[in-house]
């Protein structure tokens, strides 16, 4: 994901421990399983109102998730939250509506979870609420989500379902997911600890400080996407004030594709400072957002340790000689027992150090038992020919 959103290193997230889920009824989505379905989505399409009318029971209408979303391979337990419009022709105890949920592995879709049932009461569109218990269950990470709508009514009964518009259906899961800020191309996290002054007479004519509060703050620049719609998301949760959770994840292997490092990901709350929405004539339409962090932030994922030496000029020795000529190895009793970091031959830097075999090319090997240097026989020292080795 870090390559199609914005370079190869860094993707901010606003993340969502609670995704929410559109009933999208105007997007096609074709058949699964022989079940027609329509959207099923993370972003709301407004647009104009698309309603879902069935006479008797059985499924008003079904939904599925895009390709590879949700993209999990855990549903945590807990309760998922239907919300949704809907009226019936004629008023009776039977009126009832209830929400299936099921996984599809690209040929079957299989039950996972049936809701409650919800009692229809109004002849007119009317919003009502539909709970969902779910158990922790295990799927692939290329699984869709697929919900059917039923409507348990007589087979002279009608009901409609409202989607889209102001009528607005949802539900509201269990399922953490983070959403990629829309076609950033900038992402920029900053820390930093204030400092208070310790200094006391003992400390002499020297300043002393010791580390106090720290602070945090995140900013984003991207390209406004048509799909996603994340900046309109941050514009609501700054009208009304709300907090947002992000995950700014860092691709350790910076884009070389061996995925041998992972990703370290530094994760908190934010309070939205300001949002700046762009739109020059002809040209493409650009957001920013200053997020201001508040509280601690996690570092969570692979945790990178530099490699390379350590060196220390208290522990650091040199050793150095000018060839004769001819010379394959050189000793130095001094070295005995070190390990050495580096070796040049007239100035320049010898690529790899063996502790064992022979050399071949440019190359070296040190036995730290006796202190003994050794080159390859086809490339003996030249006359006056300097060498430095570096131990430590």
């Amino acid at each position: 994901m870090a390559s199609a959103i914005n370079g190869t290193n860094i993707v901010l997230y606003e993340y969502d421990s609670n995704a929410i889920y559109y009933f999208n009824g105007g997007t096609a989505q074709g058949t699964f399983d022989s079940i027609v379905c329509k959207e099923l989505s993370r972003s709301q399409v407004a647009g104009t109102s698309v309603d879902f009318t069935k006479t008797g029971a059985g499924t008003i209408a079904s939904f599925i998730t895009d390709a590879l979303d949700p993209g999990v391979t855990t549903i945590p337990a807990g309760t998922w939250t239907f919300s949704a419009y809907y009226s019936i022709l004629t008023a009776f105890a039977g009126a009832q509506v209830k929400y299936e949920l099921y996984k599809y592995n690209g040929s079957i879709a299989t039950l996972l979870f049936t809701s409650a049932t919800t009692t229809l009461t109004a002849l007119t569109k009317t919003l009502y609420s539909t709970a969902m218990t779910v158990t922790q269950t295990t799927i692939s990470a290329t699984d869709r989500l697929l919900i059917k709508v039923i409507y348990l009514g007589t087979t002279t009964n009608q009901i409609t379902l409202y989607t889209q518009s102001t009528n607005v259906a949802q539900v509201t899961t269990t399922i953490p997911l983070g959403t990629p800020f829309g076609a950033s191309t900038n992402c920029t996290f900053n820390t930093s600890v204030e400092q208070v002054e310790i200094t006391t007479l003992a400390t002499g004519s020297y300043k002393e400080y010791i580390g106090s509060q720290i602070n945090w703050e995140v900013s984003v620049d991207g390209l406004i996407a048509l799909s996603g719609y994340s900046y309109l998301s941050l514009l609501s949760k700054l009208q009304n004030k709300q907090s947002i959770q992000v995950r700014f994840s860092i691709d350790n292997d910076n884009g070389d594709g061996t995925d041998t490092y992972g990703y370290s990901i530094i994760a908190g709350t934010c309070n939205i400072i300001s949002l700046d929405i762009n739109g020059p004539m002809e040209n493409a339409s650009s957001y920013s957002a200053n997020l201001q962090g508040t509280g601690a932030y996690s570092i969570t994922g692979t945790q990178v340790i530099d490699g390379g030496s350590t060196i220390s000029t208290s522990s650091v020795n040199s050793f150095s000689y000018t060839a004769a000529g001819g010379e394959t190895s050189v000793t130095f009793a001094g070295a005995i027992g070190a390990t050495c970091i580096s070796v040049t031959r007239g100035g320049v830097e010898v690529r790899l150090i063996a502790t064992s075999g022979v050399p071949t090319d440019e190359n070296v090997s040190f036995n730290s038992a006796t202190g003994v240097l050794t080159f390859a026989t086809a490339r003996p020292l030249e006359v006056d020919e300097f060498v430095r080795m570096i131990v430590k």
